[in-house]
């Protein structure tokens, strides 16, 4: 393989190369997005409703997540690829979406397939369709449907990836599916398309023999019932499911159970539209139409999500907040202005130059210095969050912020320092891995990896941010409305609540304390592991020089906690404005401003770079 293997990088087409249809496409496709994302959270979402406590929601359930996951797999990179024009994508991401999609799509054909012997059971056994399909019995059978998934997806992964990709690289399609990369390898794929072909078939016909067997005990049992209207009553509770059998065997079948050589590109995208876009997006839509309970339970959580904003309304007089800046002293003001002023500009300056150096300079090409950029780039945004608001607030002596505005501005600072603490987080298993596993850190930590632990920090961070703003601003505001800081905090907040705030400052404390101490804990197993190992080497100069590759991401590591924790790990009754204000310049300002200062400082490589960079730069 690794002589024949040419390929690297793919490059998908998107779903039109005609210019005109580019934006049309995408404009549709992206509220198809929304609108699929939306019904199948609103059906997993409606099941909390007690009434839908049964076998059936909890496979739509289940149903509903896997239809999410699915969209998400293949429609984010399709649409970037038709807005690009094309869309690179890596070997190994190509195969871990191709191993996604099928994961999710087999997992799926497993659920409709149980959801069919639910509703056999409970037409043609009624007396015991509770004690046969109780909870183990529910949980049992979704777990054997994302297991038989997996072995399938991991079967069809290796059988279309062990083929060996030497020529063209262009995918006539907008995701990576099996047709489509088959007629892209550069040997004889019949042997590898009769074993999928036969193991597809085996598996989906499999799947539909028994759907088909539960529909036809369900006819024969419906046809023994006298009464017509008993009859439609319980042929009526499988109309929803028999419409997504239909509708998933019709499209998934059209595209896969056809030999690779009758493959035609446009048709393949068209059906690809059909079972892996349409179909998700429909399901929502069929259980909620085709049923009475569904209806019912959707009209509920639309009313309360009604009832909690008239609440909300009710009770949240305050519509405007004001920040008080820096300083109430007018003595004060303008000091304070012009010294967090330069402290901003050279923060940004210096920030900047660390996300240029790292980028111009080839010998900063290396994962500790990627990590570095990032959170050189999340420092940039970090202040501007929160400064320039601060600054005009001291300089008018105080600034108004809507509530909407007090939201955002909340929500962007926590999702940013967080995400700093998830990026620290992978700077310390960088450098664990650098001196403890030398010979195959650069195996380790490639590209792939880099990347995904940057995107999982920033998932992380809009998580996180996301439930400390919702937690916050559920609190009702009807009382004062100056803020006693400079910027939008958790505790000024939580101080100005007109409601007893306890149980929400214990549940942001807990989750709070659980990803912070996590992420230190890490950080200090991989200083730990760094300790051992270093200890270990016998040359003194050996030693300081491994270590010496730790030292600024240790100051960066001890500067984020001993300021954070002191604002944000210690109750809000305990709050006192001035150490509010004190706590917050450290953690929010001085930080940020310090680590390049940090990281040039205590590092040769990022001088040398620094300097070749502001050589560069024209007089």
């Amino acid at each position: 393989m690794s002589n024949h293997t040419a390929v690297s990088v793919f490059i998908l087409r998107g779903f039109s190369d005609v210019p005109e249809l580019q934006l049309l496409t995408v404009a549709a496709f992206v509220i198809i997005y929304v609108i699929s994302v939306l019904g199948n959270t609103s059906s997993a979402a409606v099941t909390l409703d007690a009434r839908l406590h049964t076998p059936m929601y909890f496979f739509l359930k289940h149903l509903s997540l896997v239809d999410i996951c699915s969209v998400s797999t293949t429609l984010p990179q399709a649409l970037l690829a038709t807005i690009m024009g094309s869309g690179e994508i890596s070997f190994p991401a190509c195969a871990s979406q191709l191993f996604a999609f099928i994961c999710l799509g087999s997992t799926e054909c497993f659920l409709i397939t149980s959801m069919a012997y639910d509703r056999c059971l409970a037409i043609y056994r009624p007396l015991e369709y509770r004690t046969i399909m109780s909870p183990e019995t529910c949980v049992s059978l979704v777990a054997v449907a994302w297991a038989s998934g997996l072995v399938f997806s991991s079967f069809h992964t290796a059988n279309t990836f062990s083929l060996p990709f030497c020529g063209p690289n262009v995918i006539d399609h907008f995701f990576c599916d099996i047709p489509p990369l088959m007629r892209l390898a550069c040997a004889n794929t019949v042997a590898h398309e009769v074993i999928g072909f036969a193991v597809s078939g085996c598996v989906i016909m499999s799947c539909f023999t028994l759907t088909i067997l539960s529909y036809v005990r369900i006819l024969a049992t419906i046809l023994q019932i006298r009464s017509e209207a008993s009859r439609w009553k319980a042929f009526s509770t499988c109309t929803s499911h028999l419409m997504t059998v239909l509708l998933f065997y019709g499209t998934g079948s059209s595209a896969y159970l056809q030999p690779t050589t009758r493959y035609s590109p446009l048709r393949g995208r068209l059906a690809a539209v059909f079972y892996s876009i349409l179909t998700p997006s429909l399901n929502p839509l069929i259980y909620s139409l085709r049923n009475k309970d569904m209806k019912a339970a959707l009209r509920k959580l639309y009313l309360q999500e009604v009832l909690l904003r008239r609440s909300m309304t009710n009770h949240s007089a305050v519509s405007v907040f004001l920040l008080q800046g820096f300083s109430s002293d007018p003595e004060l003001q303008l000091l304070s202005v012009v010294t967090f002023f330069f402290i901003y500009v050279a923060s940004v300056l210096g920030n900047i130059s660390i996300v240029a150096a790292v980028t111009l300079d080839t010998r900063l090409h290396t994962p500790m210095y990627f990590f570095l950029k990032h959170l050189s780039l999340v420092d940039i945004c970090s202040l501007s969050t929160t400064l320039p608001r601060a600054l005009l607030a001291t300089m008018v002596g105080s600034g108004e912020i809507s509530l909407p505005a007090c939201a955002s501005q909340l929500f962007s600072f926590i999702c940013l320092v967080s995400t700093e603490c998830f990026l620290i987080t992978s700077m310390a298993y960088d450098r664990c891995l650098a001196i403890y596993r030398p010979l195959v850190y650069r195996v380790i930590m490639n590209a792939e990896t880099c990347v995904s632990l940057v995107v999982v920090a920033w998932a992380s961070g809009l998580l996180y941010a996301a439930f400390h703003t919702a937690n916050t601003f559920t609190l009702p505001f009807c009382g004062p409305n100056v803020i006693d800081h400079f910027f939008c905090d958790i505790p000024p907040l939580m101080h100005l609540a007109c409601a007893n705030a306890d149980s929400h400052e214990a549940i942001g404390f807990a989750v709070g304390g659980c990803v912070i101490m996590s992420c230190f804990v890490l950080i200090i197993l991989s200083y730990v592991r760094i300790l051992t190992t270093v200890l270990q080497i016998r040359s003194e100069a050996s030693r300081r020089k491994a270590f010496s590759t730790c030292s600024s991401h240790l100051a960066t590591v001890l500067l984020f906690y001993v300021t954070g924790s002191s604002a944000y790990m210690r109750p809000a009754a305990g709050y006192s404005p001035l150490q509010g204000r004190l706590a917050a310049v450290f953690y929010s300002i001085l930080t940020p401003s310090l680590n390049p200062l940090i990281y040039s400082l205590r590092n040769k490589d990022m001088k040398a770079a620094l300097q070749k960079l502001y050589l560069q730069v024209p007089s």
